[in-house]
């Protein structure tokens, strides 16, 4: 029996027992969760499986199973189900970078510095926008800037821009900003 990789969505309402059951059907229909990520905001779920299947088991008919057992459970949830696609080409070295911009709140924010990274071809593996304070926002944008790429020069035009904006901004390596965010529990 060959496994075909598949990557499931789901989202929603959150409530209880929305990854019991998502994960109790695809490991009844022989399937094997191999990574997946998970969130919520404002009550809204948000997971990203990506799954191991027979190929036999269509995508069709394990989509169908799981809306099955969610219309059971009575979750409002959106199921997506597509193959996973390998991406095309050599990947580009790159160094993780954790990017925090803070400030006025704007409406603004997140496009103008996701148009930066993306005009640079700095993919972002993750980003979380959130309130700091009355009329305060930070985003919060984990990159991966191509080793061929002047950091410091990047820093500088990302600094320039968020001034300009009247917001503040920080870029650190991950690994630094890892370590010094690190809690230890004694």
């Amino acid at each position: 029996m060959s496994n075909h990789e598949v990557v499931v969505a789901v989202i929603g309402l959150d409530q209880p027992g929305v990854i019991a059951c998502i994960s109790s059907v695809i490991t009844r229909l022989g399937c094997n969760i191999r990574e997946m990520t998970q969130s919520t905001l404002h009550e809204q779920f948000a997971g990203i499986y990506l799954v191991d299947k027979p190929q036999e088991l269509s995508n069709e008919t394990l989509n169908a199973e799981i809306e099955k057992a969610v219309a059971l459970k009575k979750m409002r949830l959106t199921i997506v189900t597509r193959d996973y696609e390998e991406p095309s080409g050599e990947p580009v070295p790159s160094e993780p970078f954790v990017i925090s911009v803070y400030g006025p709140d704007r409406n603004d924010i997140v496009a103008t510095f996701s148009h930066i990274f993306g005009a640079q071809q700095i993919n972002i593996s993750s980003m979380r926008a959130f309130p700091i304070g009355e009329g305060s926002s930070m985003q919060v944008f984990e990159v991966s800037i191509p080793t061929d790429l002047d950091t410091r020069s990047l820093h500088r035009v990302l600094l320039e821009r968020a001034k300009s904006l009247g917001l503040s901004l920080t870029m650190q390596h991950r690994d630094i900003f890892e370590a010094v965010h690190r809690v230890t529990v004694i």
